[in-house]
């Protein structure tokens, strides 16, 4: 039997991006598959859209939360999927063929727990290309992945807990670090997963960010470790860069 996948999508307010972020789900050609969509409480109409997706949507609830992170957590708990995968409301996946991609290398080895890929940042300056294939448990540290490349298993949440509500903004970045760095079997498939909006809550926040994800990471190791780690990880990408890694190049796709 081939796995049931599981896309979910909190939103709040979305009226104008989630019908290009459900036909980008409804467009994949793997079956079976459903749509999960939880909704903080819109008042503009983001419900009667996703009425529209009946034929893909399993679950659609919609009432006020504790934040993007506790809708996600509700969303695991709707989720009927083997596999699941988290699809922002302002992103979509890059064409139709990712799904079936990421399922072929969990269907080659049952002891897979989480496949990950490449994001296509789109910004205000155009688009880029981000590749993750050097993401590791112990770089990950010093690094990020953005989250929505990642499909993991749902086993992987009953083993690695759900998302952290301490975090506002890094919850994503917090089970990352747990999965990967708690031996988790995670596999990188070399080509675009979504096509990223850089304009979210990070971005927004970027003070808050990046003092919250300090924090994050002070769990798997102290202030000054941290600092020698950082300085090695940093200059190993400047090597990397004057050798013409192609970690991140522009992108003329769709």
């Amino acid at each position: 039997m081939k796995p049931l996948v599981t896309v979910i999508t909190v939103c709040y307010n979305a009226a104008g991006t989630i019908a290009a972020t459900l036909d980008s789900v409804r467009a994949q050609t793997w079956r079976p598959l459903e749509s999960v969509v939880v909704d903080g409480g819109s008042k503009d109409g983001t419900q009667d859209i996703v009425k529209g997706y009946a034929d893909i949507t399993g679950t659609m609830v919609s009432g006020p939360d504790r934040g993007v992170y506790d809708a996600m957590n509700k969303g695991i708990d709707l989720a009927r999927g083997e596999i699941i995968h988290f699809l922002n409301a302002d992103d979509s996946f890059v064409d139709a063929g990712v799904v079936e991609a990421a399922l072929a290398v969990f269907m080659a080895d049952p002891a897979i727990d989480l496949v990950y890929g490449d994001a296509v940042y789109r910004t205000a300056e155009g688009a880029f290309l981000r590749r993750f294939k050097r993401v590791n448990a112990r770089n990950l540290l010093y690094g990020d992945l953005c989250h929505q490349v990642v499909f993991a298993r749902k086993r992987v949440f009953e083993r690695f807990g759900r998302f952290n509500l301490e975090y506002r903004i890094n919850a994503d970045y917090d089970w990352m670090l747990r999965v990967f760095r708690g031996g988790a079997q995670v596999r990188y498939l070399p080509r675009a997963i979504v096509n990223y909006d850089t304009g979210g809550l990070s971005a927004a926040n970027l003070g808050l960010t990046r003092a919250e994800r300090m924090r994050v990471r002070l769990q798997f190791t102290n202030q000054p470790a941290y600092r020698i780690g950082e300085l090695g990880y940093r200059l190993r990408r400047k090597v990397l860069a004057r050798l013409g890694h192609p970690e991140f190049t522009s992108y003329a796709g769709s």
